[in-house]
């Protein structure tokens, strides 16, 4: 079987129709080169160039081989092409999970910012609830994901991506959604938080918030987010979130600031300790730096 090098010589060769100068252009001696294409015709079996002194000629098996010999190193030259782009992380795929309230800016930015990069990456989505995350990683389910307070496991890496002030989303006609900012004492009897099992690090923050601010909050069999994606919202509903939310409040619903505490909500990118898949790692690089210059508490 005829070796890559083999085409690349006689290729040159064809398309120079001199040895001296098909030479000069691999940046070889001629010797070398002669001999070269002497075994390629000895592997092949017939003659690829008439030589005379004053000119060098394919045959008819020359001008056969020279298109076949032109496609195996373009398909050579493609291979390796992509295999380097591979080992970079510059083509593949990549599935994300990701919590709710993500979706809103975080997940949306930094997938703008990854394209940017790595515009022949394809991004796949999940939406999933924090307490699902760690294990869809193990699994291998998923390969990366955003979420508040994501579930702490000894196998998987975390970094925090984004801090956001809290705020408050009322119902319209609550008595406090006029104001510009309000503590969070005003809301004492009224935030309504959601089962422990959901998310148990963002159940423990919220928690240790309220109770912070003197009061502790009160223990739904849903959550103020079901409330949202039901349209069940009304005037006792009252939600904590990341002020990112606010972006796409639903109709009727205001968000409020919170003035004090003033303790930030903080996102995380979470992967596999073990992946080292250079398309994750790129995304890690990226995800990093896309809330590095944004004033991200109030």
């Amino acid at each position: 079987m005829a070796e890559l090098r083999h085409f690349r010589y006689f290729v040159a060769v064809a398309e120079e129709l001199n040895f001296s100068r098909a030479a000069r252009r691999l940046r070889m001696a001629q010797p070398p080169l002669s001999v070269a294409i002497r075994q390629l015709e000895q592997e092949i079996g017939t003659s690829l160039f008439i030589r005379s002194s004053r000119e060098v000629r394919l045959t008819e098996a020359g001008h056969a081989l020279l298109v076949g010999a032109r496609r195996t190193i373009a398909e050579a030259e493609a291979a390796v092409s992509a295999a380097r782009r591979a080992g970079a992380g510059e083509v593949g795929s990549l599935r994300v999970g990701y919590n709710w309230s993500a979706r809103f800016e975080t997940l949306p930015a930094v997938g703008r910012a990854f394209a940017r990069q790595r515009p022949d990456v394809e991004l796949l989505t999940e939406e999933m609830r924090p307490n699902r995350i760690c294990a869809a990683l193990r699994s291998g389910a998923i390969d990366v994901a955003l979420a508040l307070y994501p579930e702490i496991s000894a196998e998987l890496s975390y970094r925090t991506i984004r801090r956001e002030p809290v705020v408050a989303v009322l119902s319209a006609s609550h008595p406090l959604a006029t104001e510009a900012s309000i503590a969070l004492d005003a809301l004492a009897g009224e935030f309504l938080l959601f089962p422990r099992e959901v998310a148990p690090r963002l159940h423990d923050f919220y928690v240790n918030l309220c109770r912070s601010a003197g009061f502790e909050p009160r223990h739904g069999t849903e959550s103020s987010r079901t409330r949202w994606t039901l349209g069940t919202w009304d005037a006792s509903t009252v939600g904590l979130f990341p002020r990112s939310v606010s972006s796409e409040l639903p109709d009727g619903m205001v968000a409020v600031a919170i003035s004090e505490p003033d303790v930030p909500l903080e996102t995380q990118l979470v992967w596999r300790t073990d992946n080292e898949s250079p398309i994750v790692a790129a995304f890690v690089h990226v995800s990093n730096g896309v809330f590095a210059t944004v004033s991200q508490r109030s």
